[in-house]
């Protein structure tokens, strides 16, 4: 309902005028501001119309979206500009003219959307078993919740570079979604523990005639036969999140190197069209663990499953980024919460935080560092605390090292050529730690310090880190403080970063 006597102002948080678009998911966040307060309006939606207009080579085409708005004024509506724009290819930039309505207030705005370029790519991978027989259909639904939920996913990096002042910047996935057939039957699959099945899933992609030798690439993979015991649990009585996890076969939730690996289990809980993607992120229909596996964090609702578990791929892929584990955002406790990006007037949700771990062996494989994986712990937060916190702070966020480790890595960074490349040799000369001078030292002008996290061996939680003053000139090497110096001699280690984007560890204990 439209009234003359209404005074709007709408206002767009995340995306301005001009703005370059690389990805095909564009979440858009924004206000209503009522400039009389005391006059409430009865409007309760806005209302956004998307257009590109005809050139010579391509067609027009026009989208509608709208939006609740929230009892503080807030929207967010979500475009999927993937039906219209081109993936790849050299196109130029299209201009997409955005026009905002909300009651008798209008926003125009116009963004460019730019066809990604970058050489250093993600591919989505669908492992299947070698007697393996799933249907058609089935895995269909599976690619097309995959291909979706991914895109999701390379639209929550860009939005929070983009708020970490990076800029839009995202990973380039390669593609859709392909099969990845595995030398394991699904009997050989299920034996294995999470470890185990990264390990040899990694070595079986880099030893592919795919994808061997592709440096330029890192992998998701999805494990399509997992499976989970229902019967054993409902005849246990023990819904624990332990337990389920105990007899859910197949499954894995890691990241690191160049993979990041995931059970297949959980996608009952995730869309298959974008038009869904809202409410299923507040189902709050409740799981049957008798039936199917939950893992919400406690939550127990189908939105709480998809939370989590999308939640825990941006998590796990961060790691294939070089990310460590922290003790808040979305490298922490933070990444239950993506359900929190897209949805408006949230209620406060009590969860357990979680212990961050992993296992003391490594593994033999040359895709870099073994992953990391985080366990639930249960929580003793009082509920205010977390209403507090929920209120002033988003809780899914990346901290700022890690947004600073994301922003020069290659794969954010529209990488077209082998011009920033280093081998193997060249890294391991140009970083390193002198331990009689306790310093960081970069051996070349180009290759300035940009960032310095002291973790911890065994969790590779960020302890510490250091960041030259943007008032500093370039650095090149870097006296650590104290706190550093005692923590390497406790199970620490060095992680080292360049302006550049040359990343090192440096004061492993196997290497010290």
């Amino acid at each position: 309902m439209i009234s003359d006597d209404c005074e709007h102002r709408i206002e767009v948080n995340n995306l301005k005028h001009g703005e370059i678009v690389q990805h095909t998911l564009l979440l858009i966040k924004g206000h209503i501001r009522q400039l009389r307060p005391l006059k409430k309006c009865v409007e309760q939606q806005i209302h956004l119309h998307v257009k590109y207009n005809s050139s010579l080579e391509s067609t027009p085409w026009e989208l509608e979206q709208q939006s609740q708005i929230s009892r503080n004024g807030q929207f967010k509506l979500l475009c999927d500009l993937g039906q219209h724009v081109p993936v790849t290819g050299n196109y130029r930039k299209l201009p997409l003219q955005l026009h905002f309505c909300y009651c008798n207030s209008v926003l125009h705005i116009e963004i460019l959307y730019e066809c990604p370029t970058n050489n250093y790519l993600l591919q989505a991978l669908y492992i299947k078993c070698s007697n393996q027989h799933t249907k058609d259909e089935e895995v269909r639904a599976c690619f097309d919740k995959i291909n979706l939920n991914l895109r999701l996913v390379q639209s929550v990096y860009a939005d929070q570079l983009r708020a970490a002042a990076y800029g839009r910047s995202t990973f380039t996935l390669n593609g859709d979604c392909k099969v990845f057939e595995t030398q394991l039957t699904c009997e050989e699959v299920w034996q294995l523990n999470e470890e185990s099945l990264w390990q040899n899933f990694a070595e079986e992609i880099l030893n592919s005639s795919a994808w061997g030798g592709e440096d330029k690439l890192k992998f998701v993979a999805f494990i399509g036969c997992t499976k989970y015991d229902a019967a054993a649990i409902a005849a246990s009585g023990d819904f624990s999140y332990a337990n389920i996890r105990r007899n859910l076969k197949g499954h894995a939730a890691l990241g690191g190197g160049g993979l990041a690996l995931f059970g297949a289990a959980y996608l009952y809980a995730w869309p298959r069209y974008c038009k869904d993607i809202n409410a299923y992120f507040g189902s709050t229909e409740k799981v049957d663990p008798t039936q199917l596996p939950d893992d919400s964090n406690y939550r127990c609702t189908y939105g709480g499953v998809y939370a989590t578990t999308l939640g825990a791929v941006v998590h796990e892929i961060g790691h294939t980024f070089d990310l460590g584990h922290t003790i808040d955002g979305v490298m922490g406790n933070g990444f239950d919460y993506i359900n929190r990006v897209f949805t408006i007037d949230n209620l406060t949700e009590h969860l357990p935080d979680r212990v961050i771990e992993r296992t003391a062996h490594a593994l033999n494989v040359q895709v870099a560092e073994r992953p990391r994986f985080t366990q639930l712990k249960r929580s003793t937060n009082k509920f205010l605390e977390k209403y507090h916190e929920q209120k002033t702070s988003d809780p899914f966020y990346f901290t700022r090292n890690c947004a600073i480790i994301l922003a020069h890595n290659k794969w954010f960074k529209n990488c077209r050529t082998n011009g920033d490349v280093f081998d193997l040799a060249t890294v391991e000369t140009l970083l390193k730690y002198d331990p009689a001078d306790k310093c960081v030292i970069s051996g070349e002008s180009k290759h300035a310090l940009c960032l310095i996290e002291v973790r911890t061996v065994d969790k590779s939680l960020v302890k510490y880190w250091y960041e030259p003053s943007k008032s500093d000139s370039l650095i090149y090497k870097f006296h650590l403080p104290q706190e550093a110096i005692e923590a390497l001699e406790k199970d620490h280690y060095l992680f080292v970063l360049t302006r550049s984007g040359v990343a090192k560890r440096l004061c492993e204990p196997r290497n010290c």
